[in-house]
């Protein structure tokens, strides 16, 4: 998918009317209406394994293995045609009269209108316009769009656990999350705004303490603020969160840096 060529054809700058927020807890919002779904329910779990797809396609047979495995193929039939007809009705209470759910040829899909939208989509679409930006020196609109990306990130994917799939789209987008906070600290940190730098880099640390790059950006940080006792704690800090998690010692570069704030700091 080429998110910066839907960026241009499609109405990504503003989220649809009707979405399904898979990041963090799950929900479906239908024009800022939230939609009465609990977690855990069949509702959730057909919504999720229709807006995870890749192909944006699933046949009837794969959603009743999914959602009703060792039941009765007819009852469980019966329930899809039952818990499709409530999400389309659902959403219909909100908005124009436009189906959620797409059935044809023994295949369901989402609605993939103007309608209807996805989080992660969005997420993927304005971290890709943000870089985008970015690369052409535009560094003020692509922090602006890597923001709204952050903002969508509210924890990480919802679904099966017991989903390969599921697990492998939930690391990749976690890495993309930690990615675009680390954008973010290294653009403030070029633009000497150390402290807008630092709390990018403490958010990242939450989610990934023993990321040296991180590390190491917020060393300088300190540096740069004139607190050098707490740029060479930040290196015992992550010396430590090292050897705990992964009995390993810190990179070459860690090193290196730890001893040019320590004899020359004026050099950072």
């Amino acid at each position: 998918m080429n998110n910066t060529m839907i960026f241009q054809d499609h109405h990504w700058d503003t989220p649809a009317p009707i979405m399904i927020s898979l990041l963090g807890s799950f929900k479906l919002t239908s024009y800022n209406k939230l939609a009465p779904i609990s977690n855990g329910s069949k509702f959730e779990s057909l919504l999720v394994c229709l807006a995870l797809d890749q192909q944006r396609c699933v046949s009837r047979s794969q959603l009743l293995e999914q959602l009703w495995p060792a039941s009765d193929l007819a009852l469980a039939g019966q329930s899809l045609n039952s818990l499709i007809y409530q999400l389309n009705k659902l959403t219909k209470q909100f908005s124009k009269p436009i189906n959620l759910i797409n059935h044809e040829g023994g295949y369901y899909s989402l609605n993939r209108s103007e309608h209807v939208g996805i989080d992660i989509d969005y997420f993927d679409t304005w971290r890709a316009e943000g870089a985008r930006l970015f690369d052409q020196g535009e560094d003020e609109r692509g922090i602006a769009y890597y923001e709204r990306a952050l903002a969508l990130y509210q924890g990480d994917l919802s679904g099966d656990e017991s989903n390969i799939q599921t697990v492998i789209e939930r690391e990749r987008l976690r890495a993309a999350f930690l990615d675009l906070l680390a954008s973010l600290a290294d653009s403030a940190y070029s633009h000497d705004n150390s402290t807008n730098a630092l709390a990018y880099i403490h958010r990242l640390l939450r989610h990934e303490p023993c990321r040296e790059d991180a590390h190491r950006l917020a060393m300088c940080c300190y540096v740069r603020l004139g607190n050098r006792s707490q740029a060479l704690r930040q290196y015992q800090f992550c010396c430590q969160l090292l050897a705990v998690e992964f009995d390993a010692k810190p990179e070459a570069a860690t090193e290196t840096l730890f001893h040019r704030i320590r004899l020359d700091p004026a050099s950072i």
